[in-house]
């Protein structure tokens, strides 16, 4: 049998995101496994809704950006309380395409498993929508666990 040493699971907050940690944490604690939380901020996506907004100073882009990591680091957190003692827990918070986003922290944390809900909270809210799980499905280098 495959050993899974360390088990990625990508978050927004979502329903599906805290079932697919739900997921992780039995594997992990039945297998000896550790997790890495990971939340994709997509600036980008975000910011391209306030096309219609004069943005001489770039303050818009650098408040948005100030409000999703902090919404993205307090999600991280809230979800790392969530695994229990005894599993090791790290937290990743990234800017990018969420797809990549998730699949190069999997391949930097040398990950043996992507455990990830199959849609997310929406363009504004979230990040993970149904796209992106098949994004990873398709092009991930290890398996990867779909929750619904």
């Amino acid at each position: 049998m495959k050993a899974y040493k360390n088990i990625i699971v990508p978050t927004d907050g979502s329903v599906n995101s805290k079932r697919a940690l739900e997921h992780a944490i039995v594997l992990a604690s039945s297998l000896g496994a550790s997790i890495t939380l990971v939340y994709v901020a997509n600036i980008v996506s975000v910011i391209s809704n306030f096309d219609q907004i004069p943005n001489a100073s770039g303050y818009v882009t650098e408040q948005v950006a100030l409000d999703m990591e902090e919404e993205g680091k307090g999600v991280l957190d809230d979800f790392a309380k969530e695994v229990p003692e005894g599993i090791d827990v790290k937290t990743v918070f990234e800017v990018g395409s969420p797809g990549p986003a998730v699949l190069s922290v999997a391949k930097k944390y040398k990950a043996d498993l992507i455990v990830m809900g199959s849609r997310g909270l929406g363009p504004l809210k979230g990040l993970f929508m149904g796209s992106v799980s098949s994004y990873v499905v398709t092009h991930s280098g290890c398996p990867v666990l779909i929750v619904k």
